[in-house]
């Protein structure tokens, strides 16, 4: 028996919203799309089977400045910090998060990553520009994947 589907199925997508404080002042927004990694689809297969039971916990960002991959498992000089909170809206789940003043300083970020608790990549953004962290910028955000 062949099965023949009318319509393609939609793939797994998201994007990532950052806002950057200098000094307490707004300079710069950004919203963009990023790829969800192969690995990343792979444990969310197992999660769905019952086979993980883990979640996403945490943010990384890196210097990388490769384009983002499928193969893609890491950040380069990665830094992870933890989610501050995690909200469903129906088919869509938003990963809320802070880079304060006291993290990541001394690093000239151009790539974020969100990750499972157990340290797996799930989703990859690389920036065409990079934001030099110092201790009186703070970056606030959310990473949203929609299902």
């Amino acid at each position: 028996m062949n099965i023949e589907f009318q319509e393609e199925p939609r793939p797994l997508r998201g994007c990532v919203h950052l806002e950057v404080r200098k000094a307490g002042r707004l300079v710069e927004v950004e919203t963009d799309h990023n790829l969800i990694v192969a690995v990343g689809r792979a444990k969310l297969a197992k999660l769905l089977g019952g086979s993980y039971t883990g979640h996403i916990t945490q943010i990384g960002v890196g210097t990388g400045s490769a384009a983002a991959a499928d193969g893609d498992t890491a950040l380069t000089g990665g830094v992870m910090i933890p989610l501050d909170s995690t909200e469903y809206d129906g088919a869509k789940v938003k990963f809320n998060f802070t880079i304060g003043t006291g993290t990541a300083n001394g690093v000239n970020i151009r790539e974020f990553g969100l990750f499972f608790a157990d340290g797996t990549m799930f989703s990859h953004r690389v920036r065409k520009s990079v934001i030099g962290k110092e201790d009186d910028l703070k970056i606030t955000g959310y990473w949203e994947i929609y299902l």
